[in-house]
């Protein structure tokens, strides 16, 4: 409602956030939760019925005077720039900009067995989508209120781990701590900086996707670790928020790990020795 008083945990200064691939997933999940704490919130997808439909939900759960949106690809420039006028004619400005659209291709296969139009999916979409983003916000930052921040979604493969199955998604995740450290170094004069969100396993269509590929094993894996999108992006938000409202963050790279090795190993154990979350998303067994 607005102009009520949040008592969720992370509110506190309010932030114009803009979130790709939201409107759905963890991407909608996140833009609810910022809402919630009393931010302002443009959404987008390349789905512009969809996108809508989610303004016209959010806005009448949340007021029309916080949410906003608008139809973009992200592998597209122009239409980049279209979204960054847009979020600027809609809220002034952008604080946060979060690049969270992505792609796995919905598919799971080796290298050699792939189909080319899903690798090119992948890529465009998650490398080069965000990169023409992380450029945008940038630039929308510099000729607005002249700070703020941008980050990248990490993933599968960001820490050079291999990816079997689905190497152009982890190739793509790999680049993003890069990107930040590059971003750091021509940054390093100006209140805008470039982080990472590491949102850990997040059980969206992304990964349920996958569910049939990596036998038994992996299936006991997702019910131990992943978690519900609004879980994950609650936790998200909250540091992220925390993060953020110190002046001083403008100047250091942020790296939020929501999925730490702490709390892997006490998802495991309570997985394999207090028989926690078995056959919590699907059946373990073939």
């Amino acid at each position: 409602v607005d102009g009520a008083v949040s008592t969720v945990p992370g509110a506190g200064v309010k932030q114009r956030v803009l979130i790709t691939g939201s409107t759905r997933g963890l991407g909608l999940a996140l833009a609810k939760s910022f809402l919630q704490r009393g931010d302002s919130v443009f959404v987008t997808s390349r789905d512009e019925a969809k996108v809508r439909q989610t303004v016209e939900e959010l806005a009448g759960e949340f007021g029309k005077d916080v949410v906003s949106g608008a139809a973009v690809d992200v592998r597209v420039a122009s239409s980049v720039e279209r979204l960054a006028e847009a979020c600027v004619e809609a809220f002034g400005g952008v604080d946060v900009w979060i690049n969270n659209a992505g792609s796995n291709g919905y598919k799971y296969d080796n290298l050699e067995d792939a189909d080319p139009a899903v690798l090119e999916e992948v890529v465009l979409t998650n490398s080069l989508g965000s990169i023409l983003c992380t450029r945008e916000a940038i630039r929308t930052m510099k000729r607005t209120s002249g700070r703020g921040h941008v980050f990248n979604m990490e993933g599968a493969g960001s820490d050079g781990s291999a990816t079997r199955k689905f190497a152009a998604y982890g190739h793509t995740k790999a680049g993003m701590a890069q990107l930040s450290k590059t971003m750091a170094t021509e940054l390093a004069d100006t209140p805008i900086a470039v982080h990472t969100i590491s949102p850990g396993m997040v059980f969206t269509e992304l990964i349920s996707s996958g569910r049939n590929s990596f036998g038994s094993q992996g299936r006991m894996f997702v019910n131990a670790l992943a978690e519900p999108a609004d879980v994950a992006a609650s936790q998200i938000v909250e540091k992220l928020k925390e993060a953020t409202a110190d002046p001083d963050a403008v100047n250091k790279t942020l790296a939020i790990k929501i999925l730490t090795p702490d709390v892997a190993l006490k998802k495991m154990f309570k997985r394999f020795v207090l028989g926690e979350n078995k056959d919590r998303y699907y059946p373990e067994k073939e």
